[in-house]
């Protein structure tokens, strides 16, 4: 018996060892043993009041995040992701070279410290003077408004600044700190979340982990949030007054003045609209002393605003507008004709044709008497579009009619382009 299970003994040796390769390629083949990495793995610091003194504070020097290279199969692999892994930095392992080892720890028990490899495998670090200074708060608005109204006044309950604690080095880079709000579609009056961000001088985001954030009592900021009130104020439509003053040249008269644009949208609350009226008048007068030519003068509403409580500008509206003054002859008459009301002789049927001007057109009438009136149904207008049926350009004159006493002060003229229209071709399809 015991020689039958003696016998050929290295036949059996070796028939287990090529089982065990088949076993090994098998398992290699449809579950293989490779290396992976994962990155931007973030690191997390503990302990840290034991290194840093009552005037100090930890700056990190290195790259906050690490690459871990895992060794394991792939059933283990496929299912790992960087949130598997916590990665820790322990303050009380600080070393006289001013770094810290790292250690790591993985989710799933299979994988173990010594399947896996950090990079770097140290943080590093640095004490820095420990500064806290005063920032004003800027509020931004992220989120369409409704329309019809617009952000009024805003204020912060906290106070219009911020202390910030911290490294020196980010202290001393800080430009700008600002609270962020949403503002969508909200129609009234509301206390808002404002989320704070920092920014450095050249307007790029600062990291706000290594910082701390008070509001001007010292009162630590929850989330490194603060509360917004916000006041919503209805928008309106509000038409242009402007005043002159001065008398114009002898002979000469002040027919008009035409703001351009006629009103400008206005946001402010019901009573400011109230006390208002209906009209808002330029602070600036236009003096028209000594004139005897009409022209245009720009204004900027901003002052005329400014001395408005409650009530501003939209944003989108221009502070700036252009002021037409006219001036005529004493017993000159400006007349304004609507194309509509021209007598139009000999339009030719096959031709596209666009005048310039395209609404309508300036007729000035002389008459001795300065005080004779007259309207647009005093004066006939035609013009003869004979000279249109080619293509081209034309300046063709308007001839006038007008009543005795009257006198025309200078020829009118259209400009006309005559074109032909466009054939459509069943071809193309066009």
């Amino acid at each position: 018996m015991k020689r039958k299970w003696t016998g050929n003994l290295s036949l059996k040796f070796l028939s287990l060892f090529v089982a065990f390769l088949i076993w090994l390629l098998v398992t290699n083949v449809n579950n293989p043993t490779r290396a992976q990495l994962y990155r931007d793995v973030k690191i997390n610091i503990i302990n840290e009041d034991s290194v840093t003194e009552i005037d100090k504070v930890l700056d990190i020097v290195s790259e906050e995040t690490v690459t871990i290279k895992v060794t394991a199969p792939k059933n283990i692999r496929e299912n790992l992701t960087k949130d598997s892994f916590t990665v820790i930095a322990d303050m009380e392992n600080l070393n006289g070279m001013s770094t810290v080892p790292l250690t790591v720890t993985c989710s799933n028990p299979a994988v173990t410290w010594a399947n896996m490899e950090i990079v770097p495998a140290t943080l590093k670090v640095e004490l820095e003077q420990k500064k806290q200074s005063e920032f004003g708060v800027n509020i931004e608005f992220t989120g369409e408004q409704q329309e019809g109204y617009a952000i009024g006044k805003t204020e912060i309950v906290q106070g219009k600044s911020v202390q910030i604690a911290g490294p020196e080095s980010i202290i001393n880079r800080i430009g700008q700190v600002k609270a962020t709000v949403n503002i969508s579609q909200i129609n009234s009056n509301q206390r808002l979340t404002g989320e704070l961000k920092i920014y450095d001088k050249n307007g790029d985001p600062v990291s706000m982990d290594r910082l701390q954030i008070m509001d001007s009592s010292g009162v630590i900021l929850s989330n490194n949030n603060v509360l917004v009130d916000v006041s919503v104020w209805e928008v309106r439509n509000i038409p242009l007054k402007v005043d002159v003053s001065g008398t114009p040249k002898d002979g000469y008269r002040l027919t008009k003045v035409t703001p351009v644009p006629a009103s400008v949208k206005l946001a402010g609350t019901e009573e400011a609209f109230e006390k208002l009226g209906q009209n808002l008048t330029l602070s600036d007068m236009i003096s028209v002393e000594g004139v005897s030519e009409s022209f245009t003068e720009t204004i900027d509403l901003t002052e005329t605003i400014a001395v408005l409580s409650d009530l501003k500008l939209v944003e989108e509206a221009d502070p700036l507008i252009n002021v037409s003054v006219q001036l005529e002859k004493t017993g000159d008459h400006t007349l304004e004709i609507p194309l509509s009301s021209l007598e139009v002789l000999n339009r030719p049927e096959n031709m596209v044709l666009s005048f310039s001007p395209a609404d309508q057109i300036s007729v000035v009438l002389h008459s001795e008497d300065e005080n004779a009136a007259i309207g647009l149904s005093d004066i006939r207008a035609s013009i003869d579009l004979a000279a249109c049926s080619s293509e081209g350009t034309f300046e063709i004159p308007v001839k006038l009619e007008v009543p005795d006493g009257y006198s025309l002060v200078s020829e009118v003229k259209l400009v006309v382009t005559s074109e032909k229209p466009l054939v459509e071709s069943a071809a193309d399809g066009t």
